[in-house]
């Protein structure tokens, strides 16, 4: 798909140049009982209505795409980022009806995203016990062995690098793999609580489920908002539940 956008400058209005500006809309006539063809041309359409004021082209800004719903959802509201080479906009792409044409809304402004880190505790406990048998690990070491997760999750840094191991159906979910300093952190700390034997299992059972979305991977959630040139924040922040994985591998 063209990432190619045209605004009018006077107008701020803003259109999508695609391979389908010309393609046809297809109604149904319910009296003549048949499928009428109505040619289009949105480009040229935008293009007669603009056609004295200046415009200027757009680039959309790669992986600044954000939503409220999930990526196969018709009717979400989302957002990404767009430059002319000296300003940065917000293009927002909607639609109200799912046989109404996207409609698009050009704000001069950024997204501004915040992430935090979530551990998986009801899988890893139900993981532990599946896992480890003989012997098995009593219940108060496996919470406790969940409460240094977390305070090793919780000292996360927005600056640090994260490899995304699995995607789920909405970009404000991601899973996300420990990294060598954590697991080496969460094992040192493990030392208080279990014996020799069992740290091993332990490091093991690490190493075996911190891949893809499997329990030790954490949940990376997203929040953003929509900041304007005039400060006034659009707020969208979302918490979402546990979704189905679709694996992709990316860095932030």
């Amino acid at each position: 798909m063209s990432d190619k956008w045209i605004r009018c400058i006077e107008c701020n209005e803003v259109t999508h140049v695609t391979d389908y500006d010309c393609s046809p809309q297809y109604q149904c006539d319910e009296k003549l009982e048949e499928v009428i063809e109505k040619p289009m041309d949105d480009m040229r359409n935008f293009m007669v209505q603009h056609r004295h004021h200046k415009i200027e082209e757009l680039s959309r800004i790669k992986d600044s795409f954000i939503s409220e719903g999930a990526y196969v959802e018709p009717l979400k509201v989302s957002y990404f980022e767009a430059t002319n080479g000296k300003e940065r906009f917000v293009i927002k792409k909607w639609r109200d009806d799912i046989n109404d044409p996207l409609q698009y809304e050009l704000i001069s402004g950024y997204i501004k995203t915040t992430i935090s880190l979530e551990v998986q505790l009801d899988e890893i406990r139900k993981q532990l016990r599946d896992e480890i048998k003989h012997p098995s690990i009593t219940e108060t070491k496996i919470e406790r062995f969940i409460q240094i997760i977390e305070k090793v999750a919780s000292q996360f840094s927005a600056g640090d690098k994260i490899e995304i191991t699995a995607e789920t159906d909405t970009p404000l979910i991601s899973y996300c793999k420990m990294d060598t300093d954590f697991t080496r952190e969460i094992l040192r700390l493990s030392e208080e609580i279990f014996s020799a034997e069992e740290l091993k299992e332990i490091e093991q059972f690490i190493y075996r489920n911190n891949n893809d979305n499997e329990p030790m991977t954490l949940l990376l959630k997203r929040a953003f908002t929509i900041e304007e040139e005039n400060s006034k924040l659009i707020e969208l922040e979302k918490e979402e539940s546990h979704l189905d994985k679709v694996v992709s591998q990316r860095t932030y």
